[in-house]
């Protein structure tokens, strides 16, 4: 890659899944990074199928362009990749190599889908295990995203024919392998937007940013719109990207509030982050979520927290910011006030501060080889 010195160094990054937060996340460190980063991405597919092949033909594409040729400091592989059996795959000469595994989530946690909550995957589970298992450092993208895996993996194994406290050594090593490290959001101040003039009849605006999936919760969307609405007389912008059949919860959303909507459609980025800047507040009510890009987005842009106390949330805001919801009185200046201590607290998560974290993280992984 240009504009890096011969001696900087060289990273090759393997993403199964490069779409998404995945792909903003590699936006910004390909943008900030001052490491020598060569990226292979893959297409989304489903997800089930990059977990089990991904690998292999992130493989054929690294063979295919050079990569397994040259020298690497580091290789970066994201969540979907099973490390030990990369580690096997890749020559001879790159099999010490030392391997960061960046957990964009976790399988562990991941809701089960339309089988029911409780009906996981438990391979799926299983590669994380000996992912985390194999792999030199390991980078959680909340604490949460950490501790609900790691969790889950001790119930997991207590289930296994072997002996439970047979794995208590090889969780014990993850955990010491392991750091939080927020993935790099680019500030919406510093991109451009389109101005949106909200005339909203006084109401305030909520953002609901999530993509139009089950997993992300409309159903409490509804409920907490028909309890709420009238109440507070609130509008409704619906942001988030929408996949595959429409959840009936959303199609009665639309039905039901139709008045209240202000806007209802996956925009341009530059819209985008210019209806974040003239709504009020963020909504979540996702079943899971290991970060919450979309939602730090909405609050730097100035959107009050409506946020759950569960998942990642809690560790995004100050305490003076939790448990806020538009019901509350806030004067122009505690908003202002209340902003101000949000964007503080989010510093970490600003990209050029959060890319160099990610890098002295490598850094120090290759330095205890």
């Amino acid at each position: 890659m240009t504009g890096h010195s011969s001696d900087a160094v060289k990273v090759l990054a393997i993403d199964a899944w490069d779409a998404g937060s995945h792909l903003q996340v590699r936006r910004s460190i390909e943008r900030h990074g001052q490491h020598d980063w060569t990226w292979i991405g893959l297409k989304p597919m489903a997800w089930r199928w990059r977990q089990r092949l991904g690998m292999l033909e992130a493989m054929r594409g690294a063979q295919a362009a050079g990569h397994l040729d040259r020298h690497w400091d580091c290789i970066v592989a994201t969540s979907l990749l099973p490390v030990g059996e990369l580690r096997g795959a890749l020559p001879t000469a790159l099999r010490d190599v030392p391997i960061v595994l960046l957990m964009h989530e976790n399988q562990v946690a991941y809701p089960a889908g339309h089988g029911g909550w409780d009906q996981r995957d438990d391979h799926a589970s299983i590669t994380d295990f000996t992912a985390l298992a194999a792999a030199d450092a390991i980078v959680w993208t909340s604490q949460w995203n950490q501790r609900s895996c790691m969790a889950g993996l001790k119930k997991l194994l207590h289930r296994a024919p072997d002996q439970a406290g047979a794995w208590t050594d090889v969780l014990k090593g993850i955990e010491a392998r392991s750091s939080v490290w927020w993935p790099p959001v680019e500030h919406p101040s510093l991109e451009p937007t389109i101005e949106h003039n909200c005339d909203n009849d006084g109401r305030q605006l909520c953002v609901w940013p999530h993509r139009h999936q089950l997993d992300k919760g409309p159903g409490a969307l509804l409920a907490l719109a028909k309890r709420y609405s009238a109440v507070h007389d609130l509008g409704w912008a619906l942001l988030g990207e929408r996949r595959g059949p429409t959840p009936a919860a959303l199609t009665a959303f639309r039905a039901t509030f139709v008045d209240r909507i202000v806007v209802d459609a996956y925009e341009s980025r530059a819209s985008y982050l210019g209806w974040l800047q003239a709504a009020d507040w963020v909504l979540s009510t996702a079943k899971h979520e290991f970060f919450g890009i979309g939602v730090v987005e909405a609050l730097l842009s100035g959107c009050l927290p409506w946020l759950p106390a569960r998942l990642s949330y809690p560790e995004l805001l100050p305490d003076v910011a939790k448990g806020l919801h538009p019901g509350m009185s806030i004067s122009g200046a505690d908003r202002c006030e209340l902003q101000q201590t949000i964007g503080d607290h989010l510093a970490d998560a600003l990209a050029p501060a959060s890319v160099s974290k990610l890098e002295r993280i490598v850094s120090a992984c290759i330095d205890l080889r």
